[in-house]
């Protein structure tokens, strides 16, 4: 288990990609709030207690810079490999787990996300060992051990929900999980719902008492995702939206990656075809993935006459990387009994083209974010002047050990080229950055200033910056800083 656990740990830390995606301001602001006001943000992040508290307390001991913010995620993500193997072995023997941890480790969706500030692992983590508890306490047979696993399991489910408020979707699993194996439940289950009845509890009473508000989780998810108030309507559910998980689950994302490889594909029509082919896979994993993708699926509301929801980020959708691996890994360890060579053919062409779709998908941010990482860097060696650019460059630039005040971005106009040239031609004295990657995802590629914008003899080209030289929609050009050229006295 460790070797694969650092096998995965190795290959993400090759493709680092770091700080860079569109919320991370936001979530550096919550640990920012934390360490200097020593009190918990009152926001839809506070509450995220599994994520926020090792967070600020490696960047209080640190220091809040790029890798303690992303430390806390990568290990939870090697955490999730180890666990991942123990759940597949718990539940196929050996085969199983080294399956399940493969098929893991060239995920795109968890290979990509695990280097980034992606605060929806710990939800995917603590859901999962919630899971496999209550699997092994359903197996265990003897008493004291049976308790111990069921207390673990409601102290990890409530982990989750503490990662997330989504983990209430996983309530109807364990309820059917554990009717359908009620020949296997004893008295020890009341120890799972002791904990859980004690932890939730204890947790609303909490919250009422600092906030006044026994639900301030979710009343903050819906207030800060604009989904009460006037302007809830202006989340009108749309067609793009409805499907939007379902386009991350079978389809390529805008930059031409499958997120999760073929897996769900793959899945199916091993579904399809386990009654000829004698196998199956795990029915209380399949009640997870189930009301797990239901739940967000359907996680609509009804706003005067419209309905509406909230924005459905990519990050959203790790929670479904764990169930959906163990799901496939429970037919292809069938597959191996019955048929070794077809299983081991499969997962080999599985596996590779799983690695290059992981390949591709973090080789983007990777270069995005280190064009705005490698420029903020070289200017804190360069003399003080008034830098122009579009406004993520700051963005990233203000997670540097410098002095706010040392930085004076003037940003660009952002969407018409024709004004934003016009104020480039009106700079007299400073550093303008053009071209290069910024947040491919949901990034703004217009409001980038372009070389072209300016004019040669008006500015001095003081360095380009490595990265790839074929220009894409999201990095049309390499990243460059130049400074204007000082304008020559008149002669007398």
């Amino acid at each position: 288990m460790l070797g694969v656990m650092a096998l995965g740990l190795s290959l993400r830390l090759l493709y680092f990609s770091g700080f860079g995606l569109a919320d991370d301001q936001i979530f550096r602001g919550n640990i920012a709030f934390v360490l200097n006001n020593r009190t918990l943000t009152g926001d839809n992040v506070g509450y995220r207690l599994t994520w926020l508290l090792p967070t600020a307390l490696f960047c209080k001991i640190f220091g809040l810079t790029e890798p303690c913010m992303i430390v806390p995620i990568t290990a939870t993500a090697t955490l999730g490999i180890g666990l991942v193997y123990a759940f597949g072995k718990a539940l196929w023997g050996r085969p199983g787990a080294l399956i399940s941890a493969l098929l893991l480790i060239v995920q795109p969706l968890d290979f990509a996300w695990s280097t980034m500030l992606t605060n929806d692992i710990p939800l995917s983590f603590f859901s999962a060992l919630s899971i496999l508890l209550a699997l092994l306490a359903l197996r265990q047979e003897h008493a004291a051990w049976k308790r111990q696993l069921w207390i673990l399991a409601g102290l990890s489910l409530w982990l989750a929900f503490q990662s997330k408020i989504s983990a209430v979707f996983l309530a109807p699993a364990f309820a059917l999980i554990c009717w359908t194996n009620r020949r296997r439940l004893d008295s020890a289950l009341l120890a799972f719902l002791t904990t859980v009845g004690v932890l939730f509890g204890a947790t609303a009473l909490a919250y009422y008492l600092f906030t006044g508000d026994l639900l301030a989780p979710y009343h903050a998810e819906l207030r800060y995702q604009g989904l009460v108030g006037p302007e809830a309507p202006a989340h009108r559910l749309t067609s793009e939206w409805f499907w939007a998980y379902g386009k991350m689950l079978f389809a390529r994302d805008r930059l031409g990656d499958l997120l999760f490889s073929v897996y769900p594909h793959l899945l199916l029509v091993l579904a399809a075809a386990s009654w000829f082919l004698g196998i199956r896979t795990s029915l209380a994993v399949f009640w997870w993935f189930f009301f797990i993708f239901m739940g967000m699926q359907f996680n609509i509301q009804r706003a005067g006459d419209v309905w509406i929801t909230g924005f459905r980020n990519i990050r959203h959708a790790h929670v479904f990387v764990y169930p959906l691996i163990l799901l496939l890994t429970g037919y292809l360890a069938g597959l191996r009994a019955k048929y070794p060579r077809l299983c081991h053919g499969v997962l080999a062409v599985l596996l590779i083209f799983s690695a290059w779709q992981s390949v591709a998908a973090a080789s983007k941010t990777k270069i995005a974010f280190a064009d705005r990482r490698n420029v903020c860097r070289f200017l804190t060696t360069m003399p003080q002047k008034v830098i122009y650019s579009d406004g993520a460059i700051y963005t990233w630039c203000a997670i540097l050990p410098v002095p706010p005040a040392w930085w004076q971005f003037k940003e660009l106009h952002a969407f018409d080229r024709e004004k934003r040239r016009a104020e480039i031609a009106a700079i007299t004295s400073g550093y303008l950055i053009t071209g290069g990657g910024r947040e491919p995802y949901y990034g703004c590629f217009d409001c980038i200033p372009r070389a072209d914008e300016l004019s040669p003899t008006k500015w001095q080209l003081l360095r380009e910056f490595p990265g790839p030289a074929t220009p894409t929609f999201w990095r049309p050009e390499p990243l460059r800083l130049w400074e204007a050229r000082e304008a020559p006295a008149d002669s007398v």
